[in-house]
């Protein structure tokens, strides 16, 4: 058996991870959450947080299409 298959540069592209936009995509819903468990009041404060890191997440994204697309021939 080889050894080129656990390590990280045997990894093929098809291999599932966790991408960073989704990553501040999914953290974008925490503010929301805490807002709502524990203060009404800061509801709008929290809402802005969470829109600006929804909003990051989708440069985030927009920025790797456009590198993928470049990248191909």
């Amino acid at each position: 058996m080889s050894d080129s298959n656990t390590s990280p540069e045997g990894l093929g592209t098809d291999t599932p991870r966790l991408e960073p936009w989704l990553a501040v995509m999914l953290l974008a819903i925490v503010p929301m959450l805490v807002a709502l468990a524990f203060s009404r009041e800061l509801l709008m404060h929290m809402a802005t947080v969470s829109a600006i890191l929804f909003a990051a997440a989708i440069g985030m994204l927009v920025v790797q299409e456009r590198r993928r697309r470049q990248s191909r021939p």
